[in-house]
C-alpha cells in the first residue's frame, strides 16, 4: 500500500495594498444654496387672479379658491375659527400655508361636503396646496416633500357578505 504524498497547491494570499493618505479637509458646501420660500413666492404672486383647486380625502371633498389677499380664510361661508373648532384642525388646514410662510399674504375660500369634520379638514387642506402650486410651480417641491400633495387613497372598506363588517366575524359559540 504505498500512498503517494498529496501535493499541496501553493494559496495565493491578496496583497495588502498601500493606503492612499486623506485629502485635506474640505469645507462642505450646501449643493444649493437654500433660501425661504415665502420671499421668491411673495414676490412672483399675481395680484387678482384666483385659482381653483380641489382635495379629497375619504368621502370628503373641498374645493379652494386662493387668492392673494390678508391671509383670511371662510369655509362654506363661516369664518374658519367657526368651522373648525379646534386647534388640530385648524393647524391641520393651515400647513401648507405656514410651509411655505404666506399664513398673512393668502386668502382660501373654501366648500367642504361629506365626510367626518377630521376628513373634511384634510381634503381642504389637499385642496388649499393644490392652489399654492397653480399659483408658484416652485412651491412644489417643498409642499410634496411634506406629503401635502399626495392624495391620501385610504377608504373604509366595503362589508363582506357573512360577516358583520368587512372582516369581523360574527361571535363563534362552542354550544
Amino acid at each position: 500500500m504505498d500512498k503517494k504524498p498529496v501535493q499541496k497547491k501553493p494559496v495565493k494570499r491578496p496583497v495588502a495594498k498601500k493606503k492612499a493618505e486623506p485629502e485635506p479637509h474640505k469645507e462642505k458646501q450646501p449643493k444649493h444654496e437654500e433660501t425661504p420660500v415665502a420671499k421668491t413666492v411673495t414676490a412672483k404672486l399675481t395680484h387678482g387672479k384666483t385659482f381653483y383647486a380641489l382635495g379629497r380625502r375619504k368621502t370628503a371633498v373641498a374645493q379652494a379658491q386662493v387668492t392673494t389677499g390678508s391671509g383670511a380664510i371662510t369655509i362654506n361661508e363661516l369664518p374658519f375659527e367657526k368651522y373648525f373648532m379646534s386647534e388640530d384642525l385648524r393647524s391641520i388646514v393651515q400647513q401648507p400655508l405656514v410651509a411655505v410662510g404666506l399664513e398673512k399674504s393668502l386668502n382660501v375660500r373654501g366648500k367642504i361636503h361629506g365626510g367626518g369634520i377630521h376628513a373634511q379638514a384634510e381634503s381642504l387642506r389637499h385642496a388649499i396646496t393644490r392652489g399654492i402650486v397653480l399659483m408658484d410651480g416652485e412651491t412644489r417641491r417643498t409642499l410634496k416633500k411634506r406629503g401635502f400633495l399626495t392624495r391620501d387613497p385610504r377608504v373604509k372598506e366595503r362589508k363582506k357578505p357573512g360577516l358583520k363588517r368587512a372582516r369581523r366575524a360574527p361571535q363563534f359559540s362552542k354550544r
